[in-house]
């Protein structure tokens, strides 16, 4: 089995595949502010739900980066500690491995975000302005992020049917938390 953890988008979300990366079960759960309480107590649930344990999984399937600080450090914890326990497999995977058009914009703050404009660029922090100065520029109405912006419409259906048939599983043993934190200037 394999069990794919997202906690970085705006909701958490929990999939579950058999080894021939078949759909087998989903959820979703709103887990912002309740991170460390909530996390483990809904995996629970949705393993006990789908009739499978920890040590049934043979790869954890984790997206580790960009986010809270609090959530990445929450869900790398949970899925590294049972990942000691159970000694299978860990694949990390990028907020940007999940998308396949471009550009893909995550938020940092409430003025700036993670951008990246196309496959062969890096991922940079820009201004939000600069962000739809320059979506205006190259006339682009659809994007993928997760905030809003007037007059651009965001794409969140995120297919992790397609991401799974395609990924190339890792065979980590542990996982570190990836985050960037910006200095703070008043």
């Amino acid at each position: 089995m394999i069990l794919f953890v997202n906690t970085i988008w705006k909701k958490a979300y929990l999939w579950l595949f058999d080894n021939k990366k078949n759909l087998l079960s989903e959820t979703f759960f709103e887990i912002k502010w309740n991170e460390s309480s909530l996390l483990l107590p809904k995996l629970e649930e949705f393993l006990e739900k789908n009739n499978v344990d920890y040590f049934q999984i043979e790869n954890f399937v984790l997206v580790n980066w960009p986010g809270s600080f609090t959530w990445v450090r929450t869900a790398v914890l949970t899925i590294n500690t049972i990942n000691f326990i159970t000694k299978k497999n860990i694949t990390p995977l990028s907020y940007f491995d999940l998308f396949k058009s471009f550009p893909i914009i995550k938020s940092s703050s409430k003025r700036d975000s993670f951008f990246q404009k196309d496959n062969f660029s890096e991922i940079e922090i820009w201004e939000n302005q600069k962000i739809k100065e320059f979506l205006e520029e190259k006339n682009i109405s659809k994007i993928n992020w997760d905030a809003e912006i007037e007059k651009i419409e965001i794409l969140e259906n995120i297919d992790y049917c397609d991401i799974i048939k395609n990924i190339e599983f890792k065979d980590f043993k542990q996982v570190e938390a990836l985050y960037i934190k910006k200095p703070n200037i008043s």
